[in-house]
């Protein structure tokens, strides 16, 4: 059924405000000065970012960074990094806020050479395990036994005898 020319006119203000309110909407969502995912600035300092949250001790998660604590404050304090850096400001300026702001030494100190060596323990035990088990299969797979041998010897022959002799007299 088409629609009559006095219908249509009813329904352009209701569709001139649907098209206003999709606009600002769409102009809300997205700032002038937002940055794309893909942009190289937007990776760099997402990157820098991550790095720094690695190196910070997280002031909301105790014994953790800032890039494996999980609380929502320290998600926002990564964005927070990130937005900072994209938009030029120094690395140093950024720490000293942030030291200022949570009150401690946040950078995580210098971990000794051997702290790579715990979670590869295991796998180093591991290794050792399966090849002193390897080293010992092998070994008793070349070792043949040797087939028991017949008396030879005098004192066998002479023994021998003496059993086959009272075999043969409890037989009788």
């Amino acid at each position: 059924m088409p629609l009559k020319p006095i219908a249509i006119l009813r329904l352009a203000p209701v569709l001139a405000a649907l098209l206003l309110t999709l606009g600002a909407l769409h102009a809300v969502a997205q700032p002038a000065d937002a940055v794309s995912q893909d942009d190289p600035r937007m990776v760099a300092a997402s990157k820098r970012a991550s790095e720094l949250g690695d190196e910070l001790r997280s002031p909301f998660c105790p014994g953790k960074t800032l890039k494996t604590c999980t609380s929502g404050q320290a998600f926002t304090a990564r964005q927070e990094i990130r937005d900072r850096l994209l938009a030029g400001e120094a690395e140093e300026a950024i720490l000293t806020d942030f030291q200022s702001r949570y009150g401690e030494d946040l950078r995580n100190p210098p971990q000794p050479w051997y702290t790579v060596v715990g979670p590869l323990l295991p796998v180093l035990v591991g290794v050792v395990v399966l090849v002193a088990l390897t080293i010992r299969w092998r070994a008793g797979r070349r070792a043949t036994p040797t087939p028991p041998t017949a008396p030879s010897s005098v004192e066998d022959d002479e023994r021998l005898a003496r059993l086959r002799a009272r075999v043969a007299q409890s037989d009788d």
